[in-house]
């Protein structure tokens, strides 16, 4: 066989090789970003776009209810969804963690390493070339690749539990804006009727001042209340504008479409039961994905700990090889064997079992955490929904009392102004019953952090379970 013939047979194969290794190759392409074009379409985003229609139909809203007419707590969070880029990240982020799960479960790739000799005194009728070939195949064991896959497996879940642990955070953030906007708005038209009652009281006492029957003091006193009660209006207008500001942010959408759209507070207004104290304690443990995610870490170093321990034995690559050598065929079968570092690789392996132990630990930490922070916010909401309870009580306390008014003015035993007055009170009255009442909202809002559960309002949708997770190490 001549050099030339040789040469051919020699870039054959390794032709061959690369046509069997490449069938599936990709060509590169670029991932253009334009920000100023995802500027604009922010800018363009809406309420009624036929894709948040879809999106929003395959997560449980009745498609018959399109445009929303009434945007409740699960419509915005629906629409936060959608629209909120923070969901995005986590999703890219869990799908690369998981395409590097799936690299893990690849087999080691072969390696083919060309061989050309020339020899300095050919024989009188051969070349002088050697020209040839070899094949490195490792050969790993089978403990050390499902370790490393069982490894990049959990921490992949974990990155996955991410999307979770945003859409809960999403959520929270839009009740809490949302909150607010229900806060600012009924205090806004509580402040604005009592302005207009502190109008009416101060025209009262300024005639009763021209006919001798008031003092310059109360008029004054009327004066200043009534002063302080616009100054209020208006800061409670402030406000207001403030929280729409918080809520469109929270929603991901222009604020001149937050102001078209009209929204319901109707999961603001119930204050449920708590769960018992060992009941909340399951869930929070259960649901909790921050708690999930500390097991899952747990899992990928005891992984880590398998893996080291297979990494203890030495690893074996079989080279078959083939030479043409002056005209003389060479087949060849070596086996290289790779010792690791240390023969007992101690080092390494006490390494990964120290992780291992920092890992569990640090669930016992999460596990304390959630259990303490738990219990503090329990004992803050039933303290709040009872401050809500003995407002609202008062509240209607002076509703009896402000009707007896009424009816005394009705028969002539008490003039206008003590009407007016009463009046006033009774607007105080509701407006501390509302800050109780949204006090008591917010503990609700801290309860269900805690749980990462819904008390009010319906389910979270789709949000991701784990595959496997593991049980919390044993103390």
């Amino acid at each position: 066989m001549g050099v030339a013939s040789l040469f051919r047979l020699a870039l054959l194969c390794v032709a061959s090789l690369g046509v069997a290794a490449g069938c599936a190759r990709q060509q590169y392409v670029a991932r253009p970003l334009d920000t100023e074009a995802a500027a604009a379409a922010y800018a363009q985003r809406r309420t009624d776009d036929p894709r948040l229609k879809e999106f929003m139909v395959a997560r449980g809203h009745f498609s018959a209810d399109w445009p929303v007419q009434r945007w409740r707590l699960s419509e915005l969070t629906l629409l936060a969804f959608h629209y909120r880029p923070e969901l995005e990240v986590a999703r890219a982020q869990a799908r690369a963690a998981r395409a590097l799960a799936q690299v893990a479960a690849q087999r080691a790739p072969l390696t083919v390493s060309p061989l050309v000799q020339h020899h300095s005194e050919p024989g009188p009728e051969d070349t002088p070339w050697s020209l040839g070939f070899e094949v490195q195949i490792p050969l790993v064991a089978g403990a050390r690749r499902a370790a490393l896959i069982e490894q990049t497996d959990y921490l992949a879940q974990a990155a996955e539990l991410s999307v979770g642990s945003t859409a809960w955070q999403v959520r929270s953030e839009v009740r809490s804006r949302l909150l607010d906007v229900y806060a600012a708005r009924q205090r806004t038209a509580s402040l604005d009727g009592e302005a207009q009652q502190q109008r009416a009281a101060l025209a009262l006492l300024e005639r009763r001042l021209q006919a001798g029957y008031a003092s310059i003091t109360e008029v004054d006193t009327a004066r200043l209340r009534l002063a302080q009660a616009e100054a209020d209006l208006a800061g409670a207008r402030t406000e207001l504008e403030r929280a729409l500001g918080g809520l469109a942010e929270a929603v991901s959408v222009p604020l001149a479409r937050m102001r078209e759209i009209e929204l319901s507070f109707s999961d603001l207004e119930p204050l449920p039961d708590s769960p018992a104290p060992g009941d909340a304690q399951r869930i929070a443990l259960n649901n909790r994905l921050d708690m999930r995610r500390t097991l899952l870490e747990f899992a990928a170093a005891d992984a880590a700990v398998k893996l080291e321990i297979a990494r203890q034995y030495p690893t074996f690559t079989l080279r078959p090889g083939y030479l043409w050598d002056q005209g003389d065929n060479v087949w060849s079968l070596a086996l290289d064997l790779a010792l690791p570092a240390s023969l007992t690789h101690g080092p390494a392996i006490r390494a990964a079992e120290a992780r291992r132990e920092a890992a569990a630990q640090q669930v016992l930490l999460q596990q304390a955490s959630v259990i303490g922070d738990l219990s503090t916010r329990l004992v803050t909401y039933l303290q709040a929904r009872e401050g809500a309870r003995r407002s609202a009580a008062a509240h209607f306390t002076q509703l009896d009392r402000s009707a007896q008014v009424q009816k005394r003015f009705d028969i002539g035993q008490v003039d206008r102004l003590d009407l007016t007055l009463a009046r006033i009170e009774t607007i105080l009255t509701e407006r501390r019953a509302l800050t109780g009442h949204v006090d008591a909202q917010r503990g609700l809002g801290a309860l269900e952090d805690a749980l990462q559960m819904p008390l009010v309002g319906g389910p979270l949708p789709h949000l991701p379970q784990p595959s496997g997770a593991p049980q919390a190490p044993a103390r």
